[in-house]
């Protein structure tokens, strides 16, 4: 009899991550991962930053195939200064180059359909897609499995439908809830998951999954307040009012704005499946949409009530994290970018910084004061990704925190350095660090990436 394979599940809390792990728990030997401590009796939990490169390298260790389920759409810190598409490239990028040392023998990656009709995307789409691209420069077997909305209790974008269904007996609805999609059931997308790992056959493949209907956003809440049994008003207009919508939604269903934004923003847009010759092959009779949304109505109310205790207990992380991505001159590694900025900084402050070099550590001084110390970690740096531990000064909150740390990586896919700043604790109360050396620290990376602009003309 042959050993269970053993699978790594990336954002196994999530909605897909739960459900996957019920189907796969008696079938693989499974390795879910979390950002905090958790304990099952069935399953090894791993706590696992996937934003440290060290950690993520350790969590494949012994892995043969890994689900990635991950979107950086959620809070995680006090202070985040980042685009979630920035946040996205250095977790698929971190986990892309863990998997070729690991040597992985697949990756399944779970995102959205992409409607290749469309001249601009929205950041939602884009970043899926560019998640993707990342991943796949692993050399790694990826497999993409594309979806629209995902039909289930705790789905974020069925929780959305179900929460102004439920709350509002009469809907204006502009332009783009006339836009067409496939809403397919959970159940198919984890048994589509599950039949993936380890099939050559989906080795580097592009699967939309899709349910059997056709259906607007306007039938799907009309269908949605049917199974429910309520009788609501909806009304279309012909305007577009995307960012009205997104307050709306904020309002009415209680999600943050930074995870209904970009959801709102993807909803334009016909989500029609291309790809689907192997999810016909392996899901010929998926569930249909009346029966999905009887099944995810019946415990949405469950999933709603525990979800908001976990958010009163779940509190964030005292620490910053911040991601400006820059512009790499042509020739340029992560060596030339981090040697520039530590010449460059002290000659754009010139009346308040110095630098002083002492072998690995690099001090930013003002006067006799030291702000900032860092240190250069030449074995965990590379020509396309070089790290300084923050290890002391003035800004630094004591005790130093050890995985306090400034980063300058190469984008793999395109020309374009990230800098990243990563569990940073401020000595400043947070009233004043934010509208101060958080600010400041945003302005010099922007002065930083003008310089580098230059260097590339």
């Amino acid at each position: 009899m042959s050993e269970k394979p053993v699978i790594v599940i990336a954002g196994a809390t999530g909605f897909i991550g739960k459900n996957l792990i019920a189907q796969l728990s008696d079938k693989c030997t499974l390795k879910a991962l979390s950002r905090k401590e958790t304990k099952s009796d069935n399953i090894q939990w791993i706590k696992c930053d996937l934003y440290n490169l060290r950690e993520t390298e350790e969590a494949l260790k012994g892995a043969e195939v890994l689900i990635y389920l991950v979107h950086s759409m959620n809070k995680g810190t006090r202070l985040t200064q980042a685009k979630f598409e920035d946040l996205d490239l250095i977790i698929a990028d971190n986990v892309a180059k863990a998997a070729k040392k690991c040597q992985l023998k697949q990756i399944i990656y779970l995102g959205g359909i992409i409607p290749h009709d469309e001249i601009m995307l929205s950041r939602h789409l884009k970043s899926r897609e560019e998640v993707e691209t990342i991943l796949s420069c692993s050399g790694v077997p990826l497999t993409r499995i594309r979806a629209a909305i995902i039909i289930g209790a705790g789905s974020t974008s069925f929780k959305m439908v179900y929460s102004l269904v439920k709350r509002l007996k009469i809907m204006i609805c502009p332009r783009w809830a006339n836009s067409y999609s496939y809403p397919v059931d959970v159940e198919d997308i984890v048994k589509m998951i599950s039949l993936c790992i380890n099939n050559k056959e989906t080795y580097n493949e592009t699967i939309d999954a899709f349910g059997p209907e056709k259906i607007t956003y306007i039938e799907f809440m009309h269908l949605t307040a049917r199974v429910m049994g309520l009788k609501r008003y909806i009304f279309p207009i012909s305007l577009s009012t995307l960012y009205l919508s997104k307050f709306w939604v904020v309002l009415i269903t209680g999600q943050y704005y930074e995870i209904v934004s970009p959801l709102v923003d993807s909803l334009k847009y016909n989500m029609i499946p291309q790809n689907i010759k192997l999810f016909q092959k392996y899901i010929p009779n998926p569930i249909s949409l009346k029966k999905s949304l009887e099944k995810a109505i019946a415990n949405e109310k469950e999933i709603q009530e525990n979800s908001v205790k976990h958010q009163i207990s779940n509190s964030l992380e005292n620490n910053v994290r911040s991601v400006q991505r820059l512009s790499l001159p042509s020739g340029w590694n992560a060596i030339d970018v981090a040697q520039e900025y530590t010449k460059w900084l002290p000659k754009f402050l010139f009346f308040f910084i110095r630098s002083k070099i002492e072998g690995e550590y690099i001090h930013f001084k003002l006067f006799s004061l030291t702000l900032l110390t860092l240190f250069h970690s030449i074995d965990r740096s590379s020509l396309d990704r070089q790290l300084f531990y923050i290890r002391g000064g003035f800004l630094v909150k004591k005790p130093v925190f050890a995985n306090a740390r400034l980063e300058f990586r190469i984008s793999p896919h395109e020309q374009s350095v990230v800098a990243a700043i990563h569990d940073f604790y401020p000595s400043l109360p947070w009233y004043i660090y934010r509208f101060t050396q958080a600010i400041a620290h945003a302005l010099v990376m922007e002065m930083f990436n003008k310089f580098l602009r230059e260097k590339s003309v």
